[in-house]
């Protein structure tokens, strides 16, 4: 261990003590702080006077008490050490340095890591090698296509695997991946798909169709599987040939080669068990390193559609912080004017109800009062921002729409929307229809079995989510609604069922550009948070009626049923839409086909560098900021 950690050892130990003040202690108790004997205690002490950094009067005799002042501040010492660390390339220990110090000290010192993100270009006995590094503060948890639920997560297997088919968002249309091509029966009941011949996974072997069966399989009988029901019309599988497998269908399935462009469809190898944390795929990068730091793709070279031009993308988790992102894009470009890619993310933020859970939400009265005091527009004019839009619907294009035709004297673009839903004869009154006033949501709860008791209500950490929900909770408190704000992380309410004690729940979705295989997911795989939220009714109700979705053969029809479906769970206040949002994604001028693909993540396929003429064949660092979290 360096002096310079034996000292930060020492002061983190001292975090009450200040420069200049004396503490009066023994050899043998520093040791027992450094863990170390006595004898390398005095050594390192020192060390310590060499440095400048203490002044150490010993004093001899039992029951004597030396004198140590500690003269140099922990985070002059702290930053110097890390400012090695970080010129020796060893990031690492960097993280492992910062996570060990107070968060104001931590929050200083990731300051300093902006340069080691983004691509560098190093030149080595081997030649160039283009080394990508995105900062990342929420972990990933498993990296199985059938399970996962988190945006970064889905980053990682987006580049790992493949499917049978693509879905190019340009054209709108599904194209060949591993199927080469594919066929149905008139009916929609069978479909058989036709592999490229000679794909290698990342172990060596080449897919076959007993690769695809199985991992059909693998769905399909495992009822715990959360993917199962995306593939639920699913009767059987065969492999006719190496090349050709046929699937026949329980009822007709108009979509089954979009699911097959799902992310929950990448083809696993047979020969392999699963590991959830190192899979293997057919995809374009190898996972070669994961641990709770750092997350390591190198380069395919047998890539079936070509190599990819950056070799290695690390994805390094930081020590957590809340001002991580900021501290991280904050003048992350201090040389050049940024090239900024802004995206409009497909889905967007919203509040549901746990149904899991016994309580008021059971009531419509309830959650209509909550909608009313929800109000996207309102929530918008108090606390907006340049990167949000209100919304009254997850469905891009219904947001812009709405703000294409509103007009000041229009009302709320909501009703207009909901005016053409049908009532049910004596059900309540839709908040759709009713103004969105303080009174009207009053009248509502005191119609509800809301008994005056504190709701808990789980919110998705993050600064502008927290914000919201602190609005929401005051104009809840001025008609005798009483919420508790607790934030939460998502991968644990995802995967340990984080809010199974909370009453209300605000998060967002972020859907892939395929927006009809976006909603169906939502509402079948059983990992959304919308889903784990509701009860068996209308996680029922939800599969039912994506069952039939399905079954239309013209894709138009299929979004407005969906956009039915939306409407049905906001008329009965399930699911309450706040605002969509833009992602701003920036890199160097220098990088060239930044193109940012499904769940606003960029395409690493397309990404290369255009050097200038004349450029010193030297390390080169391209700053780029790409928002994982």
């Amino acid at each position: 261990m360096d002096v310079s950690e034996h000292y930060i050892q020492l002061r983190l130990n001292f975090l009450h003590v200040h420069e200049k003040q004396e503490v009066h202690t023994t050899v043998g108790e520093l040791a027992d702080h450094l863990c170390c004997t006595m004898r390398n205690m005095n050594l390192i002490m020192n060390k310590f006077k060499e440095n400048g950094w203490v002044m150490w009067n010993p004093q001899r005799g039992r029951g004597k008490k030396s004198i140590l002042v500690f003269c140099v501040p922990l985070l002059e010492v702290a930053r110097e050490r890390f400012d090695h660390l970080l010129n020796g390339n060893r990031i690492e220990d960097a993280y492992e340095l910062a996570s060990t110090l107070p968060i104001t000290m931590r929050e200083h010192l990731m300051q300093q890591m902006q340069h080691q993100f983004g691509l560098h270009s190093n030149e080595g006995a081997r030649g160039r090698m283009d080394t990508l590094r995105i900062p990342q503060n929420t972990p990933f948890k498993t990296l199985d296509p059938t399970q996962t639920a988190m945006w970064g997560e889905v980053f990682i297997i987006a580049e790992v695997f493949d499917r049978l088919v693509r879905y190019n968002a340009e054209r709108q249309v599904c194209e060949p991946s591993l199927a080469m091509a594919w066929e149905s029966h008139a009916d929609g009941r069978e479909w058989t798909f036709y592999l490229h011949k000679g794909i290698p996974f990342h172990h060596g072997r080449i897919l076959d169709a007993e690769d695809v069966k199985f991992t059909f399989d693998r769905i399909i009988s495992d009822r715990s599987n959360p993917s199962r029901p995306l593939f639920g019309s699913i009767e059987s599988i065969e492999a006719y040939d190496q090349l050709t497998v046929r699937f026949v269908l329980n009822k007709p399935n108009f979509m089954f080669p979009d699911l097959m462009s799902s992310m929950c469809a990448s083809i696993l190898p047979r020969d392999v068990e699963m590991n959830p944390l190192h899979p293997i795929g057919t995809g374009p990068y190898r996972l070669t390193r994961h641990n709770s730091k750092l997350l390591v793709l190198e380069v395919f070279l047998a890539y079936f559609r070509g190599r990819a031009y950056v070799d290695r993308v690390e994805v390094w988790q930081l020590p957590h912080s809340a001002k991580a992102e900021s501290i991280i894009k904050h003048d992350l470009f201090p040389d050049t004017q940024p090239r900024a890619v802004q995206h409009e993310m497909q889905g967007g933020v919203y509040m549901t109800f746990n149904m899991q859970k016994k309580g008021p939400q059971h009531d419509v009265n309830f959650r209509l009062a909550v909608q009313l005091l929800l109000n996207a527009h309102e929530l918008s004019e108090a606390l907006g921002s340049t990167n949000t839009q209100a919304a009254y619907s997850l469905i891009r294009e219904r947001v812009q729409n709405q703000h294409l035709t509103e007009s000041p004297d229009q009302g709320e673009p909501w009703k207009q929307q909901s005016e053409r839903l049908d009532q049910p004869e004596g059900s309540p009154k839709s908040a759709t229809l009713i103004e969105s006033s303080l009174a009207q949501a009053s009248a509502l709860l005191r119609r509800s079995s809301y008994q005056g008791q504190i709701l808990d209500l789980w919110v998705e950490e993050g600064e502008k989510m927290e914000a919201d929900m602190i609005w929401f909770a005051e104009r809840c408190e001025q008609i005798g609604l009483h919420i508790c704000i607790i934030p939460g992380d998502p991968v644990h309410a995802v995967y340990q069922d984080g809010f199974r004690d909370c009453d209300l729940i605000y998060t967002g979705e972020v859907f892939d550009d395929h927006v009809v295989l976006s909603l169906v997911t939502m509402y079948t795989f059983q990992n959304t948070l919308f889903l784990i939220a509701m009860n068996d009714y209308w996680r029922h109700e939800l599969e039912q009626e994506c069952g039939r979705v399905v079954m239309i053969q013209e894709p138009a029809e299929r979004l407005n049923r969906l956009i039915q479906l939306e409407d049905r769970l906001i008329q009965e206040a399930l699911l309450l839409p706040t605002y969509s949002f833009k992602e701003e994604h920036a890199h160097h001028s220098s990088l060239r086909g930044y193109h940012v693909a499904g769940h606003g993540l960029p395409d690493l396929r397309r990404l290369w560098v255009k050097r200038r003429p004349g450029t010193a064949e030297e390390d080169t660092s391209y700053p780029v900021y790409i928002p994982l979290w």
